[in-house]
C-alpha cells in the first residue's frame, strides 16, 4: 500500500498539460519559404531580353546552341545569372519605348502621353472659374465658362531593316543589337521631324518632302508658328542687342503664352538650327544656367538661355526662303530660323506602343524586320472637335522669327 501510494502523489505532482492532447488546429500551418529570391529585371537586362526577342523571331522561335552562349554571355554581362529559357520574351519590352523617347530632343520638350485606340477627346478649358468679388447678403457672379474638345488623332511610321542570310548567320545576336539600335534611332527621328517640320497638307509646305515621309504624319512647331505669328528679323547681320531684341518681340508676339511668367514656370523655350545657336553661343549674354526649371530636368541640367528661356538646337530644322519654307529654288534657301514655343500648350502623344514583326524573303534570302508606332502631335486649341489639326492663329502659342541670317 505504501508503495501504490507513493507512485499516486508522484504522477499528481507531474505536469498535467503533458498529459492533455492539443486542440485541433482551425488554420493550415504556413510553408516554409525556400524560394530564390527575386531579381528585378534591369534596363540593361531588358535590352538584352529585346536582342533576344529578335533573334528568337529570326530563328523561327528556337534558337541555337550558339545563340543561347552568346545570350547567356550578355545577361551574365549585365548580372543575369537565370536560364535565359526563362527569360526569353513574346515581343519587346518597355524599356523600347523608353530608348526611343531618350533619343529625342526636341520632341523631349513635351512629354509622350499615351491613348489605346481609336481617336481620343480632352475637354479643355478656353474660360475657366474666375473669383468675383462679392459683397455680404449679395449673390456671387457667375464664371463665364467656355470649354472645347481637343482631338487627338494619330498615324503610323514604319522603319524596315533588311538583312541577308550571310550577315545574320554570321552573328545574330550582335546583329541584334544593331536592329535594335537602327529601330530605335529610326522612329526616334521618324518622331522628332514631325514635331518640328510635320504639316499634313496635301502638298507639303516645304519643297521636295516625300508623301510617306514621317514629316506628313502631324502639323509640327513650325506649321503652328506659321500660322499664329511671324517676327522678321530683317535678312541682315545683327548685333547681339539687335538679335536678342527680336527674341523680346517674338515673346511679346506670344502675348500671354509666351510672357515672363510662362518663362518663369518652365513653360517656354527656343528652338533653333544649328547655325542660328553657334551665333547665339557668340554673344555675352548667352550662358548656361545651373537651374533652368522643367527645361533642366528634361535636359539633365545642361541647359543655354536668353532671357531664361532655354534654347534648345537641332540639325533636323531645315536652311530656308524668307517665307520660312524650303523653295523649291535651292538658292532661296539661306536663312535660319528660331520657333518659340509654349511647351504646355502641345500635347505628343503615342497610340499603344511599339509594334515590331519579323518575316523572310526567300527570293533574295533576306531577313525582314519591321518596327512601327502610331503618334500624333497637336497644340491643345489647334485640333477641334469638327477641325481637327487646323492652326488657330487666335492662341499665340508659338512664334516663328524668319530671315535670320546665317
Amino acid at each position: 500500500m505504501a508503495k501504490l501510494s507513493d507512485m499516486i502523489k508522484k504522477a499528481l505532482s507531474e505536469d498535467v498539460s503533458a498529459v492533455i492532447a492539443a486542440p485541433v488546429a482551425t488554420k493550415a500551418p504556413k510553408a516554409e519559404f525556400n524560394g530564390a529570391k527575386v531579381v528585378m529585371p534591369s534596363v540593361e537586362a531588358d535590352r538584352v531580353a529585346d536582342y533576344a526577342f529578335i533573334v528568337k523571331s529570326l530563328r523561327g522561335g528556337v534558337l541555337s546552341a550558339a545563340d543561347s552562349k552568346d545570350l547567356t554571355a550578355k545577361f551574365k554581362a549585365v548580372g543575369v545569372t537565370t536560364d535565359i529559357e526563362a527569360l526569353l520574351p513574346s515581343g519587346f519590352s518597355g524599356t523600347l519605348i523608353r530608348d526611343i523617347e531618350n533619343e529625342l530632343n526636341v520632341a523631349k520638350l513635351f512629354p509622350m502621353g499615351q491613348i489605346n485606340g481609336g481617336t481620343a477627346h480632352d475637354i479643355i478649358a478656353i474660360n475657366g472659374i474666375t473669383a468675383y468679388l462679392t459683397g455680404e447678403n449679395t449673390d456671387g457672379t457667375d464664371s463665364s465658362e467656355a470649354y472645347m474638345t481637343f482631338v487627338k488623332t494619330s498615324k503610323k511610321i514604319m522603319a524596315v531593316v533588311r538583312k541577308s542570310y550571310e550577315a545574320v548567320n554570321d552573328s545574330l545576336v550582335d546583329l541584334a543589337a544593331e536592329v535594335r539600335y537602327e529601330l530605335v534611332n529610326a522612329i526616334a527621328e521618324g518622331i522628332e521631324q514631325a514635331v518640328i517640320n510635320g504639316d499634313i497638307a496635301a502638298t507639303h509646305m516645304d519643297s521636295g518632302v516625300a508623301s510617306a515621309s514621317s514629316k506628313k504624319t502631324c502639323n509640327g512647331i513650325r506649321k503652328h508658328a506659321l500660322g499664329k505669328a511671324t517676327v522678321d528679323f530683317g535678312g541682315a547681320a545683327l548685333t547681339e542687342a539687335q538679335m536678342f531684341a527680336k527674341i523680346v518681340e517674338m515673346q511679346l508676339a506670344g502675348g500671354k503664352y509666351l510672357s515672363d511668367m510662362e518663362v518663369g514656370k518652365g513653360n517656354v523655350a527656343l528652338v533653333v538650327d544649328n547655325y542660328t545657336f553657334s551665333k547665339f553661343r557668340l554673344f555675352d549674354s548667352f550662358k548656361t544656367l545651373d537651374k533652368a526649371g522643367n527645361m533642366a530636368t528634361v535636359f539633365g541640367g545642361k541647359v543655354d538661355s536668353v532671357f531664361n528661356i532655354p534654347v534648345i538646337s537641332t540639325t533636323l530644322i531645315p536652311s530656308v526662303n524668307a517665307s520660312g519654307v524650303v523653295s523649291a529654288t535651292g538658292a532661296d534657301n539661306v536663312y535660319g530660323t528660331a520657333v518659340m514655343v509654349n511647351t504646355k500648350m502641345f500635347k505628343l502623344f503615342s497610340n499603344g506602343s511599339v509594334v515590331s514583326e519579323s518575316d523572310k524573303n526567300v527570293v533574295n534570302q533576306t531577313m525582314l524586320w519591321t518596327s512601327s508606332l502610331r503618334f500624333g502631335f497637336a497644340g491643345i486649341y489647334d485640333s477641334a472637335e469638327g477641325t481637327p489639326n487646323t492652326v488657330n492663329a487666335s492662341y499665340k502659342t508659338a512664334v516663328i522669327g524668319l530671315k535670320i541670317v546665317k
